[in-house]
This record gives C-alpha cells, structure tokens and sequence, in this order.
C-alpha cells in the first residue's frame, strides 16, 4: 500500500482552509457574553485523543461572530493551540452547536474530503510523534509557539481514502465506547450525589413521613429506617435520634507525609506515591513516581484529597495502596467507604471555607478531623453503602475497562497510520 507524503495546507478546504484565531485586540475578554456563538479555547482541546470538552464556553453575540467570521470554525474542523500548550488538539463535535469561533491562540484546518478523511488527519495530528514534532520545531523564546505559515507546512503521509476510513471506523468504535462508559459514569455519580443528598442533607425521607407520606422510591423497609421528626441541633434542624459529632467520628482522616526524595524512582520500584493532581486521574489516581520508603498508605476505596495550595479539595477513589505525600490526605471508612467519601464530598465547599493561608490554601488535620457533621444510626448508613457501594463498584469497573480501552487505542494508533496493520479497504 503506498503512502503520499503531503502537507496539512495541501489537504485544507480552498483558500480559508487554515486560519488564525482572530488578532488579539479584536476579540477582547470584554466581548464575551453569556450565550451566543461558544468560543473555541485551549481549555476546550486536549493532548492526545481525549474527547473534545463541549463545557465552560465563553460566548460572543451574533456582531462579533459576522465581524471575525473569518475565524470561524464547524462540524469536523481541527482545532489547534499555537501559543502555550503546544500539540493540544480537538476534533469539532456535531453537537451541541453547528458553528463555533476559534481564541485569539488557536488556528484552525479544514479537511477537504476529497483529498482526505478529516477524523484521519486529527487522529494523526493527535498522534505521540506529530505532538513531539510540533513541540520540538516550535519557536521557544518566551512562551512556545508556531504559527499558521507552520502549520500549513506540517508534512503528513496519507494512505488511501479507503484505508483511512477503515482506520477511522476501528479507533472511533474505540472512542465510542469511551465516551459511553465516561457518560454513564457522570449518571452515576450524579445518582449517588443524589440520593446522598436526599436522605442526609434534605432529610427528604424524614420530610415525607412528617406529611403522611411514603418516601418517593423507597421501600418500606429503608423508610421505616428513618424518623418522622426533626429536632434542633448546633447544626439546625436534624432527624430526631441522629446526632452531631466530628469528621473523625464516623470516618478516619489520614493526612499523608512525604518520604525521603531520595527513595523516589520512576521505574516501578517500590509504592506508587500520590502528592497531588499531578498524579490524579479521571476517576483513580495515575503512578507516575514511586518510593521504596513509603510512609502513610491509602487503601482502596479510600478518597485521596487534595489538602494544600490551589487545588485543595480536588479527589480521586483510590484503587489500591498508594504512599500519600504531604500534598494529600485520605478520607477511609472500612465498613461503608462510599458513604466516607460523599459525606466528604457534600461538605467540601463548607470545608473550604476554613482554609488557612491566603496565597496557599491548606488544611490542616485537626481542621478536617474536628469538623462537625450530622451522624445518622449505622442502620441508614449501612442501607445507602449497600445502593451506592453498587454504583461506585460499576463506575469502578468503567474506569477499569476505558484504562485497557485507551491502552488498546494508543497502541493501535500507530500501527494504524503508517500502515503497519493490514486492513481491508472499503
């Protein structure tokens, strides 16, 4: 099979094929709005192949989009960051807008699809090599760049059309499923919130029997748990029989401690250590570094938290035993860890109100251990670990299997685009 070796100008779509982001000046903070045409910014593009992040656009109104149209982009065009992050990527989606504008430091290609498969040419600009490539040539005086005269000269080598669409067809099943499992992993979560919510900070079950009524969706065993009162308390209003006690109470709070950097090694020896989001997944955390000294431990199913600097009380689910730095803590309950870890999470905003340090927020441990919570009978407690425990064993497995998905993917990718692997074209 061969292989024309072209360049991503050659490929673009007529004379606006590639395009800068607007100049600086012309698409100012100050132009943004509330709702209108989404902005396409480096915080929506990613390294790699993670999906495109269709959340927390800025928005220009319909005069700014006509004036900068230019710049615009659409359905199947890929985005790149030419200033900062160099080598992010992002492939538009059809959804949820049918036309988007580009920042000031991103450039966008339009594939022609007569000369190639556009989700082909952004599988091979998301590529290891075509990342360490662009990062390696660009300019690195100040904050790195390349420009759009670069980006149109970029070479690629293009196999047949019909080839590219069967490789397109194998990675995107990939991804589909991906994006499935990372979908109902937020139904999950939001289920679990819910429902934590609903019995331990609503009292909504409480409610319902104070007005007569059966619990909506629940049985009568799990509502005949609950009380039909509520009673003052230093906290308000609270179940009558429910108490109020400390964090460590009802969960044990591990603050982690750094070991020797002298026992630190990146070659699989020892304990992987967890110090921050550096080593934070999407759901678990990712090894990174290890020791051979490890001090405190976390165990499964523990929260790992964040107890310092900017990203205090950013969390991930431990999956197994990871030496907790000082830049972490952990958040354990043997008996009923799901409970431990939405307990924790329903109270993180009141927790990080009682932050100390104002240029670097900490949490100290007697801070998290002392703070007071509601404590419902081991009865409930024990009700709500055996639904939810349910559901953060599935969202466990989720992760699990989109970890050996994406290994698949990545190890896929190359052998895909330079040919390697034979398929049959279509």
């Amino acid at each position: 099979m061969s292989f024309d070796l072209t360049t991503l100008g050659e490929i673009a779509l007529g004379s606006d094929g590639a395009v800068d982001g607007p100049f600086g000046s012309n698409l100012k903070a100050s132009s943004y709005t509330e709702s209108g045409i989404p902005v396409i910014r480096g915080s929506n593009l990613s390294l790699g192949l993670d999906e495109f992040k269709s959340d927390e656009f800025v928005y220009v109104d319909d005069d700014t989009y006509i004036r900068l149209a230019r710049s615009e982009c659409l359905p199947q065009d890929i985005i790149f960051t030419k200033k900062g992050t160099l080598g992010q990527t992002g492939f538009v989606p059809q959804e949820p807008y049918s036309s988007y504008l580009i920042s000031s430091n991103q450039m966008r290609l339009r594939v022609d699809p007569a000369k190639a498969n556009p989700k082909y040419v952004y599988y091979w600009v998301s590529s290891k090599k075509a990342i360490d490539k662009i990062r390696g040539e660009s300019e690195h005086t100040g904050v790195p760049k390349i420009n759009l005269n670069y980006l149109k000269k970029l070479p690629i080598s293009l196999p047949p059309l019909s080839y590219q669409n069967s490789a397109v067809k194998i990675l995107d099943s990939l991804n589909d499923k991906i994006a499935l499992n990372t979908q109902t992993n937020q139904t999950l979560e939001e289920m679990a919130q819910a429902i934590f919510k609903s019995w331990f900070v609503d009292f909504d079950p409480v409610k319902a029997k104070m007005n007569g009524e059966q619990p909506e969706g629940m049985d009568a065993a799990t509502a005949s748990l609950f009380p039909d009162k509520l009673v003052e308390s230093e906290l308000g209003l609270i179940p009558e029989a429910w108490e109020v006690g400390t964090l460590s109470s009802i969960v044990e709070v591990i603050m982690g401690q750094s070991p020797k950097g002298t026992t630190y090694n990146d070659q699989n020896e020892g304990t992987p250590l967890v110090n921050g989001p550096v080593e934070f997944g999407v759901y678990h955390p990712v090894a990174q570094k290890w020791t051979t000294a490890p001090t405190k431990l976390s165990k499964d199913k523990d929260l790992i938290v964040c107890v310092r600097g900017s990203t205090t009380g950013r969390y991930v689910v431990s999956d197994g035993e990871y030496c907790l730095g000082r830049g972490v803590c952990s958040i354990r309950s043997d008996d009923s860890p799901a409970f431990a870890n939405y307990l924790f999470k329903s109270q993180l905003n009141n927790l990080l109100n009682l932050t100390t340090g104002s240029t670097f927020p900490s949490w100290s441990g007697p801070t998290l251990k002392n703070f007071k919570v509601v404590v419902p009978p081991q009865s409930i407690i024990k009700k709500f670990e055996s639904i939810v425990g349910n559901l953060c064993v599935m969202m466990a497995q989720n992760t699990s299997e989109n970890g050996s998905l994406s290994l698949l993917r990545d190890t896929l990718l190359p052998k895909l685009l330079s040919g390697e692997i034979k398929l049959e074209e279509k």
